[in-house]
C-alpha cells in the first residue's frame, strides 16, 4: 500500500465512508510499520538514519491514535503497547504488597535482568514510563497504577524515563531513599551491599528524601547527581555530564554490519520475546543501525524491518518478522525505503 493509497483512506475515513474493508487495510498497514516511502527514498541505515525512522514512528503513532480513537477495535494497540512489553519484562509473577501501610494484597510484577555483563533488560509500566534495567537489578512494580501515586521498588541500577501524570506523582524505592518525580529521566545506582546509592538526572527534576524519615536530601535538576552515603546517612550534590554515567544504556546496541539474526537474539533477551522468521535468508541479512538503548521494542523492530524492506507483527511474546532475503549476499547497501 503506497502512500496515495494511505492518504486516501485517511481522508474517506475523516469523512465518515470507509468500508469495513478500507479500515482493515489501513489497521494492517499500521500494525506492519512499514515505511510509507518505501518507493522513493534512499538512505544508509547509519545513526543519524536511525534518528530520522525514530521520528517518523513516532508521527505514525500519533497518526495512528487519531485514526482510531472513535473506532470500536480501536484499544487493541493501546492493549498490546502495554501489555505485550510487560510480558516481555516479567521475570516472576507474585502477590505481595505494594507498601506496609496498604492493609490488602495486590498483584505485583517482577522485572529481572540476568547477572550476564552487559545484560538489560527493557520494561514498559503501566502508565507507559519506561525503565531499563542494568545487569543483576530488580524492579518490583504494580500491575496497574490505581491509586493516588505510582510506587516501584528498585534493586540495582536502572534508566528511568517516567510519562508526566498531574497530581499523581511518580516515587521509586532504592535502599534508603525514595526519589520522587512527576516526568523526567533519571537514572539510580542502588545495589545490595554498597557504600552509596547514586541519582543522576539526565532531564527533568527529582526530589531526593530519606525512605522512613521522609527528610529531605536535595533537589536535582539536569546534570546533577546525589550520592547518598548508607552508613552516615548524609548526602551530597554534585554537578555531573549525566549522559557518561549511563553509557551502559548504549552498550552492545550500535549494530554495524551485523546479521539479522544476531540482533533479533539480543534484543529477544533484553525484551523478553521469541522473534521468528519466516524466511530464514534473512538471518543472514547484514544491518547498519546505532540506538540509544532506551527505545521500545516496537521502535527498535520498526528501524531494524525498514532497513531490510522487513514487516513485523507480534502476536503474545513472539514476533514474526517476514520479508525476502537478500540478493547481495547478506552485505549492507543502500536501500530504498
Amino acid at each position: 500500500m503506497g502512500v496515495t493509497d494511505i492518504r486516501q483512506l485517511l481522508e474517506k475515513y475523516e469523512a465518515g465512508t470507509c468500508t469495513p474493508e478500507e479500515l482493515q487495510a489501513l489497521e494492517a498497514w499500521y500494525e506492519g510499520f512499514r515505511h510509507p516511502d518505501a518507493a522513493d527514498t534512499a538512505w544508509e541505515a547509519d545513526a543519524v538514519l536511525t534518528r530520522e525512522l525514530m521520528q517518523d514512528f513516532r508521527e505514525m503513532q500519533r497518526r495512528r491514535e487519531r485514526l482510531f480513537q472513535d473506532n470500536p477495535w480501536r484499544h487493541w494497540w493501546k492493549v498490546a503497547a502495554v501489555i505485550l512489553p510487560l510480558a516481555a519484562g516479567i521475570g516472576t509473577y507474585l502477590w505481595m504488597r505494594s507498601q506496609p501501610a496498604i492493609g490488602y494484597m495486590v498483584a505485583a510484577m517482577l522485572a529481572e535482568a540476568p547477572a550476564r555483563p552487559d545484560s538489560k533488560r527493557f520494561i514498559q509500566l503501566p502508565d507507559s514510563s519506561t525503565v531499563v534495567l542494568r545487569e543483576g537489578s530488580t524492579l518490583i512494580y504494580p500491575a496497574a497504577f490505581d491509586g493516588d501515586e505510582r510506587v516501584v521498588t528498585l534493586t540495582g541500577e536502572g534508566y528511568f524515563d517516567v510519562r508526566e501524570h498531574p497530581g499523581k506523582p511518580f516515587r521509586i524505592r532504592s535502599g534508603k531513599l525514595t526519589t520522587t518525580v512527576l516526568g523526567t529521566a533519571f537514572s539510580i545506582k542502588a545495589y545490595p551491599g554498597q557504600e552509596n546509592v547514586t541519582v543522576t538526572v539526565t532531564s527533568g527534576k527529582v526530589r531526593i528524601e530519606e525512605h522512613e524519615s521522609n527528610k529531605l536530601l536535595g533537589i536535582l535538576e539536569q546534570n546533577q547527581q546525589i550520592v547518598y552515603e548508607n552508613a552516615a546517612a548524609v548526602a551530597e550534590t554534585k554537578p555531573v555530564k549525566a549522559e557518561e554515567s549511563v553509557q551502559w544504556l548504549k552498550k552492545g546496541m550500535d549494530f554495524n554490519s551485523v546479521p539479522f539474526g544476531d540482533i533479533a537474539q539480543q534484543i529477544s533477551e533484553q525484551y523478553q520475546v521469541n522473534i521468528r522468521f519466516n524466511n530464514d535468508l534473512l538471518r543472514n541479512c547484514r544491518i547498519r543501525a546505532t540506538f540509544e538503548g532506551t527505545e521500545t521494542l516496537d521502535q527498535v523492530l520498526f528501524v531494524l524491518c525498514t532497513v531490510r524492506n522487513a514487516t513485523y507483527a507480534q502476536r503474545g511474546d513472539t514476533v514474526i518478522i517476514s520479508g525476502e532475503g537478500c540478493p547481495d549476499n547478506g552485505e549492507p547497501q543502500y536501500n530504498r525505503l
